[in-house]
């Protein structure tokens, strides 16, 4: 089946860091439909380091030219792995990748056995994710976006590399677990949004949805978590399906809520030891019913994504975004509307010597205030090799 995949990655040396970067780019497409992929993986065999593919399917990863004789991994949840040595693609840029196909036996789970699958993965998660501190390096993206009568309103693109400590999937202490500490290695941003509140940390809120460790905190402002039993949830179960190279069984859970927001959650669970490697919210509304309130969600996207070093899943990729409209339900009209994005991806996981590493870290912790209040000069040498997610063009909009 690899033998007909079409594998063409442009590897270019950036002239300033040849000495001790390689540069691959590439672009990742589903090789029936011939759409790119977004959010494919990609990834150094053994190794934590890894970035992601934007909306267009493309991307771009620095790694330290002594890995050039190791295995590139690109990975898609529904589809094989691609597997190639670095080395034995110099001339190539564009990889087709083709779904998997799984033998399903005659099996039926039930909506009761659909939740106790969720259930034996609550469980799982003391056992399987974690437990020690480590630190992980990656990237941070956050913007919004405010339309009206009045025009069209960008606020601050934030980009920033940081460094996030984490004490690991601990019990909770006074009723809490420990939260992660945030510290910025760089930082730039678009021009400071007049009029806009700036009092939260979008990295921080993406922390705080995290279910599979806060399993209890509030997955979209008025969304029950999947993993708070006991809850009024429908669980259902859709099958089995591979992300890499591991089998895992996908669950659907639909959400009732008072707002009567159409939206479910999709969970999937190792078929190994009930890690729960993704999970994903999904939801859209676009009739307006003005009697619900003064505000309305357009629609919701948001997911978490693990992947396994040292055999533990780590978090290796989160984003939401979504579309709210400000009403007047009087007048039943439209005053505002607000779109949101936040992502963040790991390049990297660092499980040594992670005390150390964390006091040398301690002058550059983050406050909780917004990211674009915490900016730094702009330096230009550091982002020229920094692995972060291409831009989309939505980026470009609001740019400065």
């Amino acid at each position: 089946m690899r033998r007909r995949l079409t594998w063409i990655l442009f590897i270019a040396a950036n002239s300033l860091l040849a000495q001790s970067y390689v540069n691959l780019r590439g672009k990742v497409f589903d090789q029936k439909s011939k759409q790119p992929l977004p959010l494919a993986t990609i990834s150094i065999k053994n190794f934590s380091l890894g970035t992601r593919t934007n909306n267009a399917g493309e991307f771009e990863l620095y790694i330290p030219a002594d890995l050039k004789n190791d295995t590139l991994l690109v990975s898609y949840i529904g589809h094989e792995t691609f597997k190639e040595k670095i080395s034995d693609f110099m001339d190539s840029k564009i990889i087709f990748l083709e779904e998997t196909s799984i033998q399903l036996n005659d099996v039926t789970v039930t909506a009761d056995g659909a939740r106790k699958l969720v259930e034996q993965a609550l469980r799982a998660i003391p056992l399987v994710f974690p437990t020690q501190s480590y630190l992980i390096k990656g990237f941070h993206r956050s913007w919004e976006k405010m339309e009206s009568d009045s025009g069209s309103y960008p606020g601050t693109l934030i980009e920033a590399a940081v460094t996030v400590y984490d004490q690991g999937y601990l019990p909770k202490k006074n009723g809490k677990r420990p939260k992660e500490e945030i510290y910025l290695n760089e930082i730039r941003r678009s021009c400071l949004g007049s009029g806009w509140d700036y009092s939260g940390n979008g990295l921080r809120d993406l922390f705080n949805r995290n279910l599979v460790k806060y399993c209890r905190a509030t997955a979209f402002i008025f969304l029950k978590s999947f993993l708070e039993f006991p809850n009024n949830l429908i669980y259902e179960w859709e099958g089995t399906t591979k992300m890499d190279d591991e089998d895992m069984a996908i669950v659907r859970v639909e959400i009732p809520n008072a707002q009567k927001f159409p939206v479910y959650y999709k969970i999937y669970i190792s078929e190994m030891d009930n890690a729960i490697l993704r999970f994903d919210v999904v939801g859209q509304k676009n009739n307006i019913d003005y009697s619900i309130g003064p505000w309305h969600t357009d629609n919701l996207f948001e997911t978490y994504i693990f992947k396994r070093f040292q055999k533990r899943p780590y978090l290796s990729y989160c984003k939401i975004q979504y579309t709210i409209k400000k009403l007047d339900p009087m007048r039943k009209r439209i005053l505002r509307t607000e779109n949101y994005y936040r992502e963040f991806q790991v390049n990297n996981v660092v499980t040594q010597d992670v005390e150390e590493r964390r006091k040398a870290l301690a002058t550059r912790k983050a406050k909780e205030k917004s990211l674009a209040l915490q900016s730094n000069a702009y330096n230009e040498d550091f982002w020229k090799s920094y692995n972060m997610i291409l831009e989309n063009p939505l980026d470009k909009e609001i740019v400065k």
